[in-house]
């Protein structure tokens, strides 16, 4: 839902992608069961790196990838799906009004089942690194919504493939192409790369060592 006219920074490329690859295994591991549980927590892991990758990022990334630069007031939003409704195709760097909103909601859905994933507990003999950190009445509230809120995040992930699809192939706007190409700054990845590593060691710190 996105059409920069020159393409976002390869830091903002590479974690889109990335999650995606991430939330697909999330799920799909945690359908597989027992066996693939391993797998689900290392990839909840890695999901909450990324998440706080991408929280930083929004604040000390290039222009285009921070927050201020496109999420935009509730108005901005009505009024761009208007001129939507009216046929008219508002291409600029970045993304659009409702574009903005769809990231902060996914970020927060995803955010949520990632954290939630840290306190829950199948029954079984499976449960989150911190789940001994809380009540069991607490364990039970996190799983319930740790269940429920992956049907939340596949329902906001198809609105996002539909409207992709309907700027490709009614608006007949390449909003897939900036998402693969665009610009690459030695400088800025090096602070990407700085930054993800901070976040990487700050989950590990949490999920390895802080519960023992």
């Amino acid at each position: 839902m996105s059409a920069p006219a020159r393409g976002w920074d390869l830091p903002t490329r590479a974690f889109h992608w990335s999650l995606a690859a991430l939330v697909t295994c999330s799920f799909v591991t945690g359908k597989l069961g027992e066996s693939w549980l391993d797998w689900h927590f290392r990839s909840g892991y890695a999901i909450l790196a990324l998440l706080a990758f991408r929280l930083a990022w929004g604040f000390l990334g290039s222009d285009e990838a921070r927050f201020a630069a496109f999420v935009r007031g509730p108005r901005a939003a009505l009024e761009y799906a208007r001129s939507l409704a009216s046929g008219k195709r508002d291409v600029g760097p970045g993304h659009n009004p409702l574009g903005g909103w769809m990231v902060i909601l996914m970020l927060v859905l995803v955010s949520a089942q990632a954290v939630t994933g840290l306190f829950s507990n199948d029954e079984s003999f499976n449960e989150g690194p911190l789940a001994s950190k809380v009540s069991n009445a607490a364990v039970h509230r996190l799983s319930s919504f740790h269940s429920w809120n992956e049907w939340a995040i596949v329902g906001a992930v198809a609105v996002h493939v539909a409207a992709i699809a309907f700027y490709q192939l009614h608006l007949r706007m390449n909003v897939l192409r900036p998402m693969v190409t665009g610009a690459s700054r030695a400088a800025q990845n090096a602070r990407a790369l700085a930054i993800l590593a901070i976040c990487a060691a700050a989950v590990y710190w949490l999920v390895e060592i802080y519960p023992r």
